[in-house]
């Protein structure tokens, strides 16, 4: 099952589907690009790269790819792909306008952490006032719109602070746990913006109460969180 490329045998690829052929969740989901097809396919890019440029990374002494030369080129490119500073850069409150990224030291992680978590007490403590302003007003405070929620940039600030757990892979499950519920409460309060104009007749109201589950949840995380590194709230 492999096809001829120059001098090489590789693997044959199989086209992606079109975007057209992607479920749809609902009548107004948004539908992003996933993490992980990103990365395939810069890895996938990158691969090839490195067969046209640097043959003898990958090719057997047959003058094949086997399978081990390609896994092993795959977990090569992966590793310079993932390759990252120490500390996670966000963009700079101090020059928002411009855009500029800085790093972030250990005690500004935690003062942004801090920060997120206020903000989600605030929003819960004031829900039903900040729903009357609509979607967009709940996702201000959940940091996905405007840049003046504690909760933006949380996820670099997570990363950061990552070098406190003991238990690192607990510790990353549990920061994705956090993203995919800010995820989902942004994503219910998206779906709350267009429904009174939908012929679907599902009240905003429903969409406002899922989004809160979801934040509820997102809090009770980033205690959980905040405990594992013995970081004070």
């Amino acid at each position: 099952n492999f096809q001829t490329f120059g001098q090489l045998r590789t693997p044959p690829f199989e086209p992606s589907p079109p975007c057209s052929a992607l479920p749809f969740r609902g009548d107004f989901k948004r539908q992003k690009m996933t993490h992980s097809g990103c990365i395939a396919l810069v890895l996938s890019l990158l691969l090839l790269l490195v067969v046209a440029f640097e043959p003898s990374l990958v090719v057997g002494s047959g003058g094949y790819i086997g399978r081990r030369q390609f896994l092993g080129a795959g977990a090569a490119v992966a590793t310079i792909a993932f390759q990252e500073p120490a500390a996670a850069a966000v963009l700079d409150s101090s020059n928002q306008g411009r855009g500029t990224t800085k790093t972030l030291t250990i005690e500004e992680a935690e003062d942004r952490f801090r920060a997120g978590r206020e903000s989600v007490r605030k929003l819960l403590s004031s829900y039903e006032l900040i729903c009357e302003g609509g979607g967009d007003n709940v996702r201000r405070y959940l940091g996905t719109v405007g840049t003046t929620s504690g909760l933006f940039g949380i996820q670099k600030a997570m990363k950061t602070l990552s070098v406190k757990a003991d238990d690192i892979v607990e510790y990353f499950e549990l920061s994705t746990e956090i993203e995919k519920q800010i995820e989902q409460a942004d994503s219910s309060a998206y779906m709350a913006i267009f429904t009174t104009t939908s012929t679907s007749g599902v009240p905003p109201e429903k969409y406002f109460k899922e989004a809160r589950v979801e934040i509820e949840r997102c809090a009770k995380s980033m205690d959980e969180l905040a405990e594992m590194i013995s970081l004070k709230l």
